[in-house]
C-alpha cells in the first residue's frame, strides 16, 4: 500500500468514527441528509476514494463545523502524524 492509499484509509476510519460519535447517524442517513451519494461516502470511509472538496464541505456542514475545524478534528483522530511526501 502506498502512502496515498494509507492516508485515505486512515482519513476514512477517522471520518467514520467522528460521524458515529458526533452525529449518531448511520452512513445512509447522514449521506441522505447532506445530499452525498451513499456509495461515495462509503468509499471515502473505507479509504477507496478521495473526497472532492464539495463533498468534504457537505460533511463538515453535517457536523456543524467550519471546514478547517472539520479537517483538524479528522486529523486529530488519525493514528499518527502522516506525511505524504517522502523525506
Amino acid at each position: 500500500m502506498n502512502k496515498t492509499q494509507e492516508y485515505r484509509k486512515q482519513f476514512g476510519q477517522a471520518l467514520r468514527e467522528l460521524r458515529k460519535i458526533h452525529t449518531g447517524k448511520t452512513l445512509r442517513m447522514f449521506a441522505y441528509e447532506y445530499d452525498i451519494p451513499c456509495a461515495t461516502l462509503s468509499r471515502i470511509e473505507n479509504g477507496q476514494r478521495e473526497a472532492q472538496l464539495t463533498i468534504l464541505k457537505r460533511i463538515a456542514e453535517g457536523f456543524g463545523w467550519e471546514f478547517g475545524e472539520f479537517i483538524k478534528n479528522v486529523e486529530e483522530k488519525m493514528p499518527d502524524k502522516f506525511v505524504l511526501k517522502d523525506e
